[in-house]
């Protein structure tokens, strides 16, 4: 969550610690799906949509969070009249419904391991006149609302406002365990607490914990903290521990389960370490994608840049987050509507979860309007749960998500640089039939354009982002491209266990290589499909519409030995081997709920070859 130094941290520990660990991956495997457990290969089909799954977060949350505006210096007070503002000024009613309290709110861990609530912060805690206190009266109130409450803490022993806000006057007291108000050892009862005691609905979990307390940290050699070995060297995956980071959060995970009921909503705020985007699926609806967003520009190209070709993570139920949005501040305040209007603009067309950050009681309208635009919620909000597809072009991004309908587009046009730019998407990009005319609406405008054919083309000033919905007629009427229902696809296995990429590598994109390359093979590339790596398995909700799926499999710049595979409700119905020409597999799938399209290779040393499922679509 909080800005840090991405400086080398010492990492030890003997067998106590490793023991811990053995005992968090047990708590990991025993929350898989039993076909999961049982499976002799993770290639093998497992018959499920094997993401995490409840009723909660199923369009992206939407909400407030005191975070950006107040830091640690927050009150009672503060938030509820946010929360009356979101009430008020109409927010609520288009959908901003989580008002969170961040981090600063917890004293003390008492010597039963309660937890005891700041009651200068929180007045209203105190009524019940117990030992820790109780938020039940500030949930009943925002519940009273129509709203929904969160709370913050971390999977460490510490939070990270304890680690990087030192001079803060709302961090926890007493001794050193009596400080350690983080859910480590204690995260069944705290779960249980928040939820079932004082009625939260959502959790934000972060991880300072178990990067931040190193042995050479000074506030831990002068003996303010417990020293605890770094799970997470920020920067550097291979010094990271990401199974160990990965069973904190399942074991939390399984706690909101049994506490908060399907309801409850789990935000993992791993800021995209430990190769968190690539596991936050199986265990929390939103993930943070990236370190804390900044007030500039600089910093929201950064965070876009985290989660844009991540599209194949995200869906109903499980998002890629790249923070808070930063509108209100700094270079998106209201004096750089041209900027906040951008940065709205890409968070939606990503099915990005909108959690404003700024004093909403005293908002300019202007910000309002963008934030408060009711056709570009409706697009983040879209239930198909489709992140947009981009296509990147110099300073120049254009973004196609599918949406609910026949036909149904939105279309981003965005900006990066400080000069203006054309752009523009053609109808292969959009799944039209060629020839054919489309209706487009500009949603910040609130207008219809006249009709477009073959293309949309705009002009961009620096920093401009334009955001259309788009209504034409598919290519193929009776078939789904598999880059037209990213939310249906769930990346089970990537092939990559804990390797870690390069920074612009992504295990798995829509319409390229996950190193940004064509797919391609030999002379020919491929505008639609999907490229990942060898040894992966997708798994396809196909909730028994289909009929035939056909795709053209393809090694990706080298010759491998891979097998395609394809599996209709764990049943093989299509193999074959590579080759060095491009051959279709075609297969029955008539009925089936889950279709799942494996790549297998023997395992050799470094990254396994990159493939592509070219031309990948499934037919009525």
């Amino acid at each position: 969550m909080r800005r840090a130094a991405m400086g080398k941290a010492g990492r030890s520990g003997g067998k106590r610690h490793f023991a811990a660990r053995a005992a968090l991956a047990a708590v990991l495997l025993s929350s898989l799906p039993a076909a999961a457990q049982d499976a002799a290969s993770p290639l093998d089909p497992s018959g499920t949509f094997s993401v995490y799954d409840t009723r909660a977060a199923q369009t992206p949350p939407m909400g407030w969070n005191p975070w950006n505006a107040f830091r640690t210096d927050v009150d009672e007070a503060k938030i509820r009249g946010s929360a009356e503002a979101l009430v008020d000024n109409g927010l609520a009613q288009l959908g901003y419904l989580y008002v969170n309290v961040d981090d600063g709110w917890a004293l003390q861990r008492l010597a039963d391991g309660a937890l005891k609530i700041r009651e200068t912060m929180f007045p209203s805690a105190s009524v019940d006149h117990s030992a820790t206190g109780s938020f039940r009266p500030f949930t009943d109130f925002i519940h009273g609302l129509g709203l929904k409450a969160g709370l913050y803490t971390d999977i460490g022993r510490n939070t990270c406002a304890q680690r990087w806000d030192a001079a803060s006057p709302n961090l926890p007291v007493g001794s050193v365990a009596e400080r350690q108000v983080g859910a480590m050892d204690h995260g069944e009862q705290d779960m249980k607490t928040m939820f079932a005691t004082w009625g939260f609905d959502y959790v934000k979990i972060d991880a300072c914990g178990v990067a931040d307390y190193a042995p050479d940290v000074e506030p831990v050699r002068s003996g303010q903290f417990a020293v605890f070995p770094p799970t997470i060297v920020r920067g550097d995956i291979p010094k990271s521990d990401p199974a160990a980071v990965e069973a904190q959060y399942a074991a939390l995970s399984a706690a909101i389960r049994k506490w908060g009921g399907p309801d409850a909503v789990l935000s993992i705020c791993a800021w995209g370490e430990a190769l968190s985007p690539r596991w936050g699926h199986r265990h929390g609806n939103l993930w943070r994608t990236s370190p804390d967003i900044e007030f500039t520009w600089e910093s929201m190209l950064r965070n876009i840049d985290s989660a844009v070709y991540r599209t194949l993570y995200a869906g109903p139920g499980r998002w890629n987050d790249p923070d808070m949005l930063a509108i209100g501040h700094g270079d998106f305040d209201e004096n750089h509507l041209t900027e906040a209007r951008a940065h709205m603009t890409m968070w939606a067309i990503m099915a990005s979860p909108l959690l404003l950050g700024y004093d909403l009681r005293q908002s300019p309208q202007a910000l309002l309007d963008i934030v408060g635009n009711r056709e570009v919620i409706a697009i983040d909000q879209d239930a198909s749960g489709n992140q947009g597809v981009a296509y990147r072009s110099g300073e120049g991004m254009v973004m196609v998500r599918t949406l609910s309908g026949p036909g149904a587009r939105a279309v981003a046009f965005f900006n990066r640089g400080d000069r203006p730019i054309s752009l523009k998407a053609d109808w292969d990009q959009l799944g039209f039939a060629a020839g054919t005319p489309a209706a487009v609406r500009d949603v910040w405008t609130k207008s219809a354009l006249a009709p477009a054919t073959g293309a949309i083309s705009v002009d961009l000033a620096p920093h401009e982002a334009k955001l259309f919905r788009v209504r034409g007629t598919p290519a193929d009427p009776k078939a789904l491209w598999l880059d037209e229902m990213p939310g249906r696809i769930n990346v089970a296995v990537d092939g990559l266990g804990n390797r870690a990429l390069p920074d612009d590598w992504t295990p798995a994109r829509v319409a390229a290589a996950p190193d940004g390359t064509a797919l391609a093979s030999g002379s020919r590339s491929y505008a639609k499909g999907v490229g990942l790596f060898a040894g992966s398995r997708l798994e396809i909700a196909a909730r028994g519409e289909f009929a035939r799926f056909t795709a053209t499999p393809i090694v990706l710049g080298a010759a491998a030995p891979v097998t395609f595979r394809v599996y209709a409700d764990r049943k093989l119905v299509a193999e074959m081997k590579a080759s060095a020409k491009s051959q279709t597999i075609g297969a029955d799938v008539s009925g089936a709920q889950i279709v799942e399209l494996v790549a297998a290779s023997p395992k050799g040393k470094g990254l396994p070859p990159m493939i592509g499922w070219a031309d990948a679509k499934l037919s009525r």
